[in-house]
């Protein structure tokens, strides 16, 4: 019976592959992209083709991949070739590209890939010169790296260009890691001139090599893999909703934050830091909590605490638990912080983007330079409006996600209180 059920399931996964795969951005609200030079790119692809014309030509390509050989060169060939069906002289993929995000076909994460992959193959190489001034490299290193590429161009066949490009970076740097951008210039050079690869190999890994191909953080199927993980384990109770929040500018970072989350965190990762906040607002909406004291057996006090000692209950073991995410051995000692935090329950659904821009809003708590009592007071004078937002009592979700950043965003650990009257 095992084995016909195994058979059967064997028999459906083409099916599941074969279902058009759907790229549709359902948490980003305003793109990262959204500057006068990328709304200028896309008037100019918008002169060259109508957008009802871009759209379907990306609707048709989704029935031609699977999650499992989806790939960012095939999809930027096969948009390019239906749109020049169009017009012949199209070249402004870029364009076409930021259009469709900002027709949510995608989000910031998905069209930063597919943008650099449109810029390593427009790169232009010209004709191949060996770098001055380069120490010559040792035989055994020449013949390491061209007997890694001997199959790379097999490796082509299954693998997209920019997976097999980061896999051999990643297996040249673990013979040697001081190998730089100029020392691979030389052995591409080395390994065409003595005929290891075509022309056409050679000067795709001379575009990716100066584009820093190897230090993308994701493919396009690593992404969706990780997106479909998510979205399986937790659906999304509102797929309409949209957080600008989760769109800013991460901290001394290019990217955003939900960008920084989806590159530098794994699936698992990112539901642990959720469920951080999960118990959070558990405990600052829960009815009541008490303090039991046994004695070897029995209950023999009873300790309620008050709103304000649950409050900072709360806050105190926010910030154990995520001191204890870092010994955690998925996390491999790194501790995330606490916007990280934030943006991984929204993307689970566990903060709702209402409240995450209710936040958001109050720009002064996020402001480095004020003390801890200078954003208190901007809690203090803000819950008002705060409540507008069916906060449960005492004090409700939202403020107290306002003070936790105040809390994380300051020198200080804790509001410092000799109040002799509350334990917490």
């Amino acid at each position: 019976m095992r084995l016909t059920f195994l058979g059967l399931l064997l028999l459906t996964l083409p099916l599941f592959a074969a279902e058009p795969l759907d790229f549709t951005n359902d948490r980003e609200g305003t793109s990262v992209f959204s500057s006068r030079s990328d709304t200028n790119l896309i008037n100019k692809a918008l002169k060259q083709v109508e957008a009802p014309q871009i759209i379907d030509a990306f609707n048709e390509l989704k029935s031609e991949f699977s999650s499992l050989n989806i790939c960012s060169f095939d999809i930027n060939a096969s948009v390019s070739e239906k749109l020049k069906k169009i017009n012949p002289k199209f070249d402004e993929l870029d364009g076409v590209i930021l259009y469709l995000r900002s027709q949510n076909e995608f989000d910031d994460s998905f069209a930063k890939i597919l943008r650099l992959t449109n810029k390593t193959e427009n790169t232009r190489i010209y004709s191949p010169r060996n770098p001055q001034h380069i120490r010559p490299l040792n035989s055994e290193a020449v013949a390491y790296v061209q007997n890694l590429l001997k199959g790379f161009e097999e490796k082509l066949r299954t693998t997209c260009f920019d997976e097999a490009y980061r896999n051999l970076i990643r297996d040249i740097l673990k013979y040697n890691k001081n190998l730089k951008g100029h020392h691979l210039q030389l052995l591409f050079q080395m390994s065409y001139k003595n005929k290891i690869m075509t022309r056409a190999t050679y000067l795709r890994l001379e575009k990716a090599r100066i584009n820093e191909l190897e230090t993308l953080p994701l493919s396009i199927r690593e992404y969706l893999k990780k997106i479909q993980s998510l979205r399986n384990q937790y659906p999304l109770r509102d797929p309409g909703e949209r957080s600008d929040f989760v769109t800013m500018k991460a901290d001394k970072l290019k990217i955003s934050r939900r960008q920084k989350l989806l590159e530098e965190y794994s699936d698992l990762q990112i539901i642990l830091m959720a469920n951080v906040i999960k118990k959070l607002r558990n405990r600052i909406e829960a009815p009541k909590a008490e303090i039991l004291i046994y004695d070897r057996e029995n209950v023999v006090e009873t300790i309620p605490l008050e709103a304000m000692e649950r409050f900072r209950l709360a806050i105190k073991l926010i910030r154990k638990e995520m001191n204890l995410l870092s010994l955690n051995t998925y996390f491999a000692g790194r501790t995330p912080d606490y916007i990280d935090l934030m943006t991984a329950a929204y993307e689970t659904g566990t903060i709702p983007a209402s409240e995450l821009e209710e936040v958001a809003g109050l720009q002064d708590i996020w402001n480095p330079k004020k003390t801890i009592w200078e954003k208190s007071k901007v809690w203090v004078r803000t819950l008002g409006s705060v409540a507008t937002i069916a906060i449960p009592p005492p004090y409700g979700f939202i403020p107290a996600l306002a003070l936790v950043v105040i809390e994380m965003t300051t020198q200080k650990n804790a509001i410092n209180t000799n109040d002799p009257t509350v334990l917490f």
